[in-house]
């Protein structure tokens, strides 16, 4: 009959057991290690992004964010108070210069208009009226001073003959006297007249002059309100599309009130963003690059914001081809700020490897080999990456970020072409 074993040898043969398998678990992970490790993976590089590395020039740079916005853009206001009866347009819609975007309530400017037309015409009339009394007056006064000159003429010939008389004997002084007096009173009214005369005119003038510059006045309300009314008629100075509609119809408006905004659609420029620790980085003049989709446009840093927004400049960059058809309102674009030109240089293409200036981890093709270096990176812009050290010129780089990632616990892979 069996014995049964005691615990303590069952104890001792379990832990020789264990011991076996960690030995083996140990064993079997050295051993796919110095495998790993000793063997090396092989790959093709036409499956695999390279540059060529070249000499040339760098524009040393920093990247910072952009959206395209309209060159010019026109705010519309209302140039009466009214009620907005109709809105002929949308936003999204594209206008020109004697398009009529709002209708408003224009009774009360019309009823108006034709209160001051009245007015106007009365106060021609009242002018034509007094004109021609005026001409009929004058003619009086000078038929007054023909008949007041014949008189005179008379009075002076009776004197004449009266003094005449009393030298030869044939008349009195009395006589002579008399006839003086007549003709000193006849010729004393006739100066009397004429100043009347005169001063008649005078005050006509006055009055004439008065209503004229009344009907002036009058006359300038008039082309006032036309032009209130041509300009109520809310429509665009430029060729452009409505970017927004700022009212609804049936809303009351004040005058001067904003109601639309019309953007030019012919020509775009770039508002950006840089935080506040590169603003010794920005500068008026500054060169720009602008990466629209596949596109690379130019152009130059014109304004900057004198004031921090959440905790970032805003700056504007003019597109040397402020028209180009990739150009679309709103769009947002990378844009790149020229620090500086790095001529005569070794570069490669840019990628997703690289994430800075610095030292940094990349494969160069070495023979048949590709060959884990550490090399130094410099400046970059949009398509080239400077390199200050560890790469000649005409060598082979690996600039695919995922495969650096892939094969990085390796210092040598083999390949193929």
């Amino acid at each position: 009959m069996d014995r049964e074993l005691s615990k303590e040898f069952v104890k001792k043969k379990r832990i020789r057991l264990y011991f076996r398998i960690a030995v083996v678990f140990v064993a079997v992970a050295i051993i796919s290690f110095l495998i790993l490790n000793t063997v090396q993976p092989k790959v093709s590089l036409q499956n695999v992004l390279v540059s060529i590395a070249d000499r040339g020039a760098v524009e040393n740079s920093f990247t910072t964010s952009g959206i395209i916005q309209p060159y010019y853009q026109e705010l519309l206001t209302a140039s009466i108070s009214s009620e907005i009866l109709e809105i002929c347009h949308a936003p999204g819609d594209i206008v020109k210069p004697g398009d009529t975007i709002f209708i408003p309530d224009m009774e009360a400017l019309l009823s108006e208009k034709v209160n001051i037309e009245h007015e106007i015409a009365l106060k021609q009339n009242r002018i034509n009226k007094s004109s021609e009394e005026l001409q009929r007056q004058r003619m009086q006064l000078r038929s007054g001073l023909k008949m007041d000159s014949i008189r005179i003429e008379n009075l002076k010939t009776s004197l004449t003959k009266e003094e005449y008389l009393f030298s030869v004997g044939g008349g009195s002084q009395q006589k002579v006297d008399k006839a003086n007096i007549e003709f000193q009173l006849a010729s004393i009214n006739r100066e009397n007249q004429l100043e009347e005369f005169e001063s008649f005119k005078k005050l006509q003038k006055l009055d004439l002059e008065s209503m004229e510059l009344e009907l002036q006045l009058k006359i300038q309300e008039k082309e006032k309100i036309n032009k209130q009314i041509e300009k109520a008629y809310i429509q665009p100075k430029i060729n452009g599309v409505i970017t927004s509609i700022l009212i609804e119809p049936g809303q009351h408006v004040s005058q001067g009130q904003a109601l639309a905004h019309v953007a030019d659609a012919s020509r775009f420029k770039i508002e950006g963003s840089i935080s506040t620790r590169y603003a010794d980085k920005i500068y008026l003049g500054q060169e720009a690059q602008i990466l629209v989709n596949d596109s690379l446009l130019q152009g130059q840093v014109t304004a900057i914001s004198p004031s921090v927004t959440d905790g970032s400049i805003n700056y504007t960059v003019h597109l040397n081809n402020s028209s180009h058809p990739i150009l679309r309102v709103k769009l947002q674009v990378e844009v790149r700020l020229i620090l500086s030109v790095i001529p005569n240089t070794i570069r490669i293409t840019n990628g997703d490897y690289y994430y800075g200036a610095g030292n940094t981890d990349i494969f160069v093709k070495n023979g048949n080999e590709l060959e884990k270096r550490t090399v130094k990176l410099g400046g970059a812009n949009f398509n080239y990456v400077e390199v200050i050290s560890g790469i000649a010129e005409g060598e082979i780089v690996v600039i695919s970020n995922v495969f650096i990632q892939k094969y990085q616990r390796y210092n040598l892979i083999k390949c193929k072409d």
